[in-house]
């Protein structure tokens, strides 16, 4: 057989058979940074959602913003949802330049796309929505910001793909909310990452594994380290750090302890170990910071009291 008897041969084959349906996602999605102090305002280019996001930091305050003059409030790390009718008025006023907002407009099919309509009763939209605020969704809100500094294809497409994970992510949240098991497993969850919090605050002279604080709050490494980072903010053993760095930088300038003995009270059985560990949380030494202290309230005189330090 030739080989345009083999090509005539299969497109026969071809438009014999039933094309196979595909699946089309048809989404519109609208969004701004508010990221300058002042006044903007702008108008819902069709009726579905409003998505108003005001980023975590550590010098967060509330912002004020507006629906059609009806006034809100949102706080740093919130997520809030409302259901829009075309030409609806939002309207933003941020008075602090530290706060950064993302404002996302994306109309109601979008929500049947995700085949939401099924899971949740969507007449909850009807007044504001306060969704889940965890480390996901700050990784997603950082990484819009960084692709929305540049205006090349590649990051306009990913910008793109934020923006369909930071709704879907909401949505999957209150999914789970709206199922009873699903909020008996994330109430009893966050109770189990608050106790081995408490664990970790109330004695700083533990060195704490995750196997060790995963049994005494009744649960697995695994689970304990993804949700310790979701309500907490950071992995077990980074908060370990923090917590004993901070308690005995507390412990040093106190003026009451030498340095072998605050290392010995968080924990360490080597002072040198401690030093060592000090120096890269801090990025100086604690005899350093005693030194300062000294010199700060006991002026000369503390250089004799200075020679009694020892490590």
């Amino acid at each position: 057989m030739t080989q345009s008897g083999i090509n005539n041969t299969y497109l026969e084959k071809n438009n014999s058979s039933e094309l196979s349906e595909m699946h089309v996602f048809d989404i519109q999605m609208h969004y701004m940074l508010l990221h300058q102090q002042g006044t903007v305002k702008t108008q819902a280019p069709y009726k579905g959602y409003l998505n108003v996001l005001l980023l975590r930091n550590k010098d967060n305050c509330i912002c004020p913003y507006f629906i059609n003059q009806q006034s809100y409030i949102i706080r740093g790390g919130e997520n809030i949802i409302h259901q829009i009718d075309k030409g609806d008025i939002f309207e933003w006023k941020n008075i602090y330049d530290q706060n950064i907002g993302i404002v996302i407009f994306f109309p109601e099919g979008y929500l049947r796309e995700l085949n939401f309509t099924q899971h949740f009763n969507s007449r909850r939209f009807r007044e504001a929505v306060l969704t889940n605020s965890d480390s996901r969704m700050q990784l997603l809100q950082n990484q819009l910001l960084e692709f929305s500094e540049s205006n090349s294809l590649e990051h306009k497409l990913r910008i793109q793909s934020c923006l369909i994970d930071i709704i879907a992510h909401q949505v999957e949240s209150l999914r789970m909310e709206n199922r009873e098991d699903g909020v008996a497993l994330m109430k009893s969850m966050y109770e189990k990452i608050m106790l081995a919090k408490k664990l970790i605050d109330e004695d700083m002279s533990r060195h704490y594994t995750i196997s060790e604080l995963a049994k005494l709050v009744g649960t697995n490494d695994q689970y304990l380290k993804k949700y310790f980072k979701q309500y907490v903010g950071k992995t077990v053993s980074n908060y370990i750090t923090e917590r004993k760095m901070h308690y005995a930088k507390q412990l040093i300038v106190s003026g009451n302890y030498r340095v072998v003995e605050v290392a010995h009270m968080i924990g360490y059985k080597h002072a040198t170990h401690f030093t060592t560990a000090f120096k890269k949380y801090f990025g100086f030494i604690p005899n350093s910071l005693r030194y300062s202290f000294l010199l700060g309230y006991g002026g000369i005189e503390a250089l004799d009291l200075l020679k009694m330090v020892v490590l």
